[in-house]
């Protein structure tokens, strides 16, 4: 008998089987008595409307099914019933990639728009600073003593010269504060695009890039704060710290579902699906907001064998294939599926949920939440710290279509083309394979029985046998003749079907690197020109981005920088500027335009207007364009005074002297002769001597 085995009666089988049975019945309904202690209103709450989104997606829409598609196209493969089709014939499987190749131009195109050196957005200042009161004092006391001044010399000044000078002085200031709200626009800047760059953002961009002209829609996620790790090392030892950093995330289309029927993404409901590992929860043990128990009851129940969201797992295996993963619905590696919400819920459902009260003060409202699920566990929910009561999820399109969230990508676009050009390729393959050579007729009512007609060979010798009748004896036992060839007409089919896709996809071949260009592509400066059309063309693709992307992504990071900073970079009343339309247009021409504008104020007059300092702005801005640091280059305004000799670095010539800082009060007249002053103006007996003048003013 071999080791292992184990010889048992049939009533010890029998006995054993109910054994297991009954432990079986145990489990469930421990778990069945589990899942009803900790299945909660808000729970149920999230699974219904999950499931309407779902339903809706998969049945009502197909965007699965197009996603799913989307991916073939670009890995080039034919869908099943295609390649049956293609196998019944016996034909060429060749698939001519010409949708991902314009995929990938596209992607290369707005690439080279939203991650260069010039950034698709920007923070300006308010253009009508508001005066503080202390400078708003300062101008009326200044000019209240000149006033006394030309009084207490006799020569009181008219009203409308104490207006005047009053609108000088506070349009002086103005301007002051106008170049400060520039110089702190400025620095805000850095310090939000700091944190962008840090965050990811502008990677999660780049991977949506690549969405976008392939899938119906793409998503970014964000911002959403994460407890890091921080290493820092102190007289060789390491501190680790966990502190709070806003992080931004490519959302994959298939992992996102949102409120049927709406038609813009900020006002919708919207749930996602993220893979967590029994690590990942582990580390929420303990951390703020999180329900513990709840995430030691998912650890219990689904930490060893994992949880598969069943709504959601529609086209998850041949997702898998396409992504070379492992199936889901197999899920080996024990992955837990979480289902994270945004959207509103009745304050009833929080209370049920234990939710503060003082945070929920009416429960008939709804209040905008966001709540993380797993299975039938409510590991966390909170009310959305989001001011403009939207989810962190930023959706469009290539294409968009007015009245959805899903639009249309280039698969959709060129469905029609690319299959034509499938067939005509594979049409091409098939001709070449049977005109590649001659084809045999063999008789074999003259053919030998014992020689094989299928071994072809040269210098073969062919053994045939007479019909005693004769009535084939004047037949050729082995004849051959030649295929008529199509390759060339087939091929001039494929070629206008790709630039067909030229012209429907506005992504031009030589857009990707192709040397096969005609008519104005010829010459260097058609090419270039025929560029320009084109990347005028992707400035549909480019405002999508920058309306439903960029602009609310950095106005949520925005409100949430005024939030919690306490150091006073932002103001509040800077406007962010979205101009990634603009750059691949504009880039050029303002850089030729730079030029231009520095060899035309390269004169003396000119000089004497701008200063040193402003053609040191000019140059730094001008190599800054080129691709140099500017900083390293031209140096620092107080360097270039110091190097004038003007150590206190004074301003620039024609600038005026409010720009440097509050107005200060004016010196009390230098001898007691009647005095000339701003305010009076000059004085009527000038032609007969002048009189010293006091300290002029300044703002």
């Amino acid at each position: 008998m071999p080791a292992g085995l184990r010889l048992v009666s049939p009533q010890q089988l029998i006995e054993d089987d109910a054994r297991q049975a009954t432990q079986a019945v145990e489990i469930d309904n421990a778990v069945a008595a589990n899942s009803e202690q900790f299945t909660t209103a808000l729970a149920s709450y999230i699974d219904n409307e999950f499931g309407r989104m779902v339903r809706h997606r998969d049945s009502a829409q197909g965007w699965s099914d197009r996603l799913t598609s989307a991916m073939r196209v670009f890995s080039g493969q034919y869908e099943a019933h295609k390649l049956m089709e293609i196998r019944r014939f016996g034909g060429s499987e060749i698939y001519a990639r010409l949708i991902a190749a314009k995929c990938r131009g596209a992607t290369s195109l707005l690439r080279d728009i939203y991650l260069n050196v010039d950034k698709p957005w920007s923070l300006s200042p308010t253009p009508d600073p508001t005066l503080p009161d202390d400078i708003a004092g300062d101008i009326a006391k200044l000019v209240a003593l000149e006033v006394k001044s030309a009084e207490q010399a006799g020569m009181p000044p008219d009203p409308g010269m104490v207006r005047d000078r009053t609108r000088m002085l506070t349009e002086s200031a103005k301007r002051a504060g106008l170049k400060k709200a520039r110089i702190e626009a400025e620095k805000a800047f850095r310090k939000l695009d700091d944190i962008l760059v840090e965050g990811g953002f502008y990677s999660a961009l780049g991977e949506g890039l690549t969405d976008i002209s392939l899938f119906p829609f793409m998503c970014i996620k964000g911002p959403v704060v994460r407890m890091e790790p921080k290493v820092t090392w102190v007289q060789g030892r390491a501190q680790v710290t966990s502190k709070p950093k806003m992080r931004w995330y490519r959302v994959s289309p298939y992992d996102v579902w949102w409120t049927p029927g709406c038609s813009n993404i900020a006002d919708a409901a919207v749930c996602e699906r993220s893979r967590l590992t029994r690590s990942d929860l582990n580390d929420l043990i303990g951390v703020p907001g999180y329900d513990e128990a709840a995430i030691r009851e998912v650890l219990r129940w689904y930490g060893q064998s994992g949880y598969v969201e069943v709504m959601a797992s529609t086209n998850d295996t041949s997702r898998a294939t396409m992504e070379s993963r492992e199936d889901p619905r197999m899920n080996q590696s024990g992955m837990l599926d979480m289902i994270e919400y945004h959207g509103y819920v009745q304050g009833r459902i929080l209370l049920q949920q234990g939710m503060d009260p003082a945070k929920v003060p009416d429960e008939d409202r709804d209040y905008f939440v966001d709540a993380f699920k797993i299975g039938r566990y409510i590991i966390k929910v909170q009310l959305s710290p989001s001011l403009r009561k939207r989810a962190p999820y930023y959706v469009t399109s290539f294409e968009k279509v007015p009245g959805t969230v899903v639009g249309n990508a280039l698969p959709d676009i060129l469905a029609d083309v690319g299959d034509a050009a499938n067939s005509a390729l594979r049409s091409l393959i098939n001709n070449m394979a049977i005109a590649s050579g001659p084809q045999v007729v063999v008789n074999d009512d003259r053919v030998a029985d014992n020689e094989d007609s299928d071994d072809m060979y040269p210098w073969k010798r062919w053994h045939v046998v007479t019909d005693p009748l004769g009535s084939n004896n004047g037949q050729q036992p082995v004849s051959f003749f030649q295929p008529a060839s199509n390759a060339q007409e087939l091929l001039q089919v494929y070629e206008k079907f790709t630039q067909i896709a030229d012209e429907i996809s506005a992504i031009p071949r030589y857009s990707t690197g192709s040397d096969r260009t005609g008519g104005a592509g010829r010459t260097a400066s058609g090419l270039a020109m025929v560029m320009g059309n084109a990347a005028k063309i992707l400035q549909t693709v480019s405002a999508n981005i920058d309306g439903d992307v960029v602009e609310p992504a950095v106005s949520e990071l925005y409100d949430m920088v005024m939030l919690t900073d306490t150091s006073g970079t932002l103001r509040g009343d800077e406007s962010i500027d979205v101009i990634g339309v603009n750059i691949a247009m504009q880039r050029e021409t303002q850089r030729q335009r730079q030029l231009e504008f520095l060899q035309i104020t390269a004169n003396p007059i000119d000089m004497q207007i701008t200063g040193v300092r402003g053609r040191a702005s000019v140059l730094r801005s001008v190599s800054e364009g080129i691709g140099l640091d500017g900083e390293s280059i031209v140096p620092p305004d107080d360097e270039i005074a110091a190097m004038q000799g003007q150590p206190g670095g004074p301003a620039a010539p024609g600038t005026p002297a409010a720009a440097s800082g509050p107005p200060p009060p004016a010196a009390p007249p230098a001898a007691p002769q009647a005095p000339q002053t701003n305010v009076a103006g000059p004085t009527p007996g000038a032609g007969q001597g002048t009189a010293p003048a006091p300290a002029q003013a300044t703002a």
